[in-house]
């Protein structure tokens, strides 16, 4: 049996139901469930459910179960680690509407250190449940002496008679009770707390009044407390109140200071390590507070008022097993995570490790690319993804599979996501949508909001997604668009920066409205000329690959017969796909070109020798698809045979790293000879030279060199 827990908060955790529901459903969770579901409204099927479950028989199921999967509370671990059953720890978080703020995101990394398995995917329940033994440490739980010792030198027992304690249940009633050693020396003491099994069978010895519970968005509580409150203190008028926190103590904190004019303290939980607890601010804004004890320096930086107090706890990391598995199998079904980020190297590594897997012998009917930890990819990641679904599908043709092997995306990050889209590939992959709750590590995301340039450009994207489905209300994001393309990317996407590069859109939006104004006066005298010498259309459609292989329609004045692609394969391409000069006949070829062929017009030899036939792609330029510099824009029968294992360059880039930069109408290529370039590998160092250089500078002077090209009678173009 497992059991799954989410103590008594009051906020749902539906995240966690979804995971487990997606578990059973995989086949990788077969024991019976047992939940305690506190006000989770999503709960799986053919569970036993419990909305409270009691502190006996929460103990008892424990020691049934055969593994435990509970939230991170602040007493969960605590709890636990009396039973010897394997466990493990799933943070809430603010996003998904969990929890009031990330504190619990903060206690995993804490817990994490010091050795507790914390699950922040659906991905790390399955590496748990299969590789269940994986040695673990207990939390520090003890006697806070460094506290202890501080409490007892400024705020002695001698100087003080009557001392008050304020906390809620759970992991802040534990941490009052590691404060043992300071309030003990007080004869006369008054605890405020919940009331909950643990808390009266441990203080049925002392003098308790019982606060009213749930607190957290419980306006009614909140009332009734301050009520207590004032009750108690004007009762009991202690010289000293200490709290060890939680939205309890505000009302008794702020009584005490105002009625009674006590000493008022309040210990900020270990766990807090990036900011206060609300509790803490809420007091300190009203200057309730005459000590307030933090346990982070990090803290202690951002509130120079406060007093750092370090815990003693040693700080190292112990690097859970589970971020080190890499593949994990289970009946027919096999997971493999990718790493933090997927660049060259790791999408080589990653297409090599997929097709290893894809070469055993075992048969499986899914594989799951779980993408918890990657927060950036490139266009070698894309190029990663599209070679291991070609690896598979190659696989079950080989194989003579009578269906084809699913492949899945589980917990794609919304930087990934936004790559994907933007790219069409959400259509080409399924994205398990009940993995999208992934959390990661809160100093993450504490230091992608530290840059404030980062937060405008954050909100305009999300304005833009907002927006862009909205009828006539799109309009406004259409117009962002038009402005700055960039927006519909993730700001914390390490693109190129030519992409985000504003000034370089400035001379894009001018330079395109001068050649459409070109365009418009030729136009005529142009479309008389095509359509006289052949049939068919004026323009030329075709679909091409843009900023990380988006697809986006290329338009150029129809320079070949009607019927040119049908004769494709009639003409020799001239361009080997290696220096070696090996050519490639046909479509096998990565690039076509051929200084004579057939299929090309008369009017279309001399539109493409005075490149002419480019002038409709200004307004490519202009809708943002296209880049009056930059590489060229490759066909997708070309990218299809990209490979990663191909370097170019001393960084050695790939391939697909020409698609981390927008294609351009002329570029080093276009200005290097064009048509003289016989092998595909050269047309890569072109463009990828481009990508190492590029400057505003270096695009006015590749500008004004295309010029110069164009009034060359002797240029190489075709």
């Amino acid at each position: 049996m497992i059991l799954v827990t989410v103590g008594t908060e009051q906020y749902p955790f539906n995240s966690l139901m979804d995971w487990i529901s997606l578990l059973m459903k995989e086949g990788i969770i077969t024991e019976e469930v047992v939940i305690q579901y506190g006000s989770s409204t999503r709960l799986p099927d053919d569970v036993k459910i419990s909305k409270v479950m009691p502190e006996a028989q929460f103990k008892k199921t424990v020691e049934k179960a055969n593994a435990v999967i509970a939230h991170c509370g602040e007493g969960s671990a605590l709890l636990l680690e009396e039973f010897d059953k394997p466990y493990i720890l799933v943070p809430r978080t603010s996003r998904f509407h969990e929890h009031v703020d990330n504190h619990q995101l903060e206690m995993a990394d804490e817990l994490e250190n010091q050795g507790i398995l914390v699950a922040r995917s659906p991905a790390d329940l399955v590496k748990f449940l299969k590789l269940i033994t994986i040695p673990r440490s207990s939390p520090d739980c003890g006697e806070d002496k460094p506290l202890c010792e501080y409490l007892s030198d400024h705020y002695p027992h001698q100087d003080y008679q009557k001392i008050m304690l304020v906390c809620s249940s759970g992991g802040h009633f534990k941490g009052m009770r590691g404060l043992s050693q300071y309030w003990q020396q007080f004869e006369q003491r008054d605890w405020i707390t919940f009331k909950t099994g643990t808390t009266q069978a441990e203080l049925k010895d002392e003098k308790t009044y019982w606060a009213h519970s749930p607190t957290n968005r419980n306006l009614p509580n909140l009332l009734r407390n301050l009520l207590l409150a004032i009750q108690i203190v004007t009762k009991k008028r202690p010289d000293i109140v200490i709290s060890t926190g939680a939205g309890v103590a505000v009302p008794f904190l702020v009584a005490a200071k105002y009625l009674c004019k006590s000493q008022v303290i309040f210990v900020e939980s270990k766990t807090r390590i990036r900011d206060l607890s609300l509790s803490a601010r809420l007091l300190r804004s009203l200057k309730a507070l005459d000590l307030l004890i933090v346990r982070s320096e990090e803290i202690a930086h951002l509130y120079p008022e406060t007093t750092y107090i370090p815990t003693g706890n040693s700080q190292q990391s112990l690097k859970s097993g589970l971020h080190d598995v890499q593949i994990a199998s289970f009946q027919d079904t096999v997971l493999i995570s990718t790493p933090k980020n997927i660049f060259n190297p790791e999408a080589r590594k990653l297409k090599e490790d997929f097709r290893q897997l894809c070469q055993d012998e075992e048969n499986f009917r899914k594989i799951i690319i779980d993408m918890a930890n990657t927060g950036f990819m490139d266009s070698s990641g894309i190029g990663a993804l599209i070679s291991c679904l070609k690896i598979l599908r190659q696989s079950d043709i080989q194989s003579g599979k009578p269906e084809p092997t699913e492949l899945v995306l589980w917990s794609v990050n919304p930087q990934v996501l936004s790559i994907l889209e933007m790219t069409n590939l959400d259509k080409i992959f399924y994205i398990e949508p009940s993995t999208r709750t992934n959390r990661s590590p809160s100093h993450k995301n504490q230091k992608a909001t530290k840059n404030k340039g980062h937060r405008l450009a954050s909100i305009l994207h999300r304005i833009y997604h907002s927006l862009i489905g909205i009828p006539i209300v799109c309009a406004i994001s259409h117009i962002m668009y038009f402005l700055y393309p960039a927006i519909e990317l993730d700001p914390q996407i390490p693109v190129h920066p030519s992409v985000r590069s504003f000034p370089k859109r400035l001379i894009d939006i001018l330079g395109s409205l001068i050649g459409l104004s070109i365009t418009a006066i030729l136009f005529i005298p142009l479309a008389i000329v095509i359509k006289l010498e052949s049939h068919g259309s004026i323009l030329f459609k075709q679909k091409r690959a843009g900023l990380m292989s988006k697809p986006f329609s290329i338009w150029k004045f129809r320079s070949m017969v009607k019927n040119a692609e049908m004769l494709k394969q009639k003409v020799t391409n001239q361009i080997a796909d290696a220096a070696d000069g090996n050519n490639s006949n046909g479509d096998g070829g990565k690039f076509f070109k051929n200084s004579n062929d057939p299929r090309v017009t008369k009017v279309g030899r001399i539109l493409r020798k005075t490149s002419l036939d480019e002038l409709p792609q200004f307004f490519n330029v202009l809708v943002g698809d296209m880049s009056l510099v930059g590489t060229r824009p490759p066909t997708f029968n070309e990218v299809g045979l990209y490979e990663l294992e191909n370097e170019y360059t001393d960084a050695k880039m790939t391939e697909w790293s020409r698609l981390d930069v927008k294609p351009g109408i002329t570029g080093v290529w276009q200005v290097n000879g064009r048509s003289s370039v016989k092998s595909f590998e050269e047309v890569m160092e072109f463009d990828l030279s481009y990508k190492q250089k590029w400057s505003l500078k270096y695009d006015l002077w590749l500008i004004f060199k295309t010029i110069a090209v164009l009034f060359n009678r002797k240029n190489s173009a075709v």
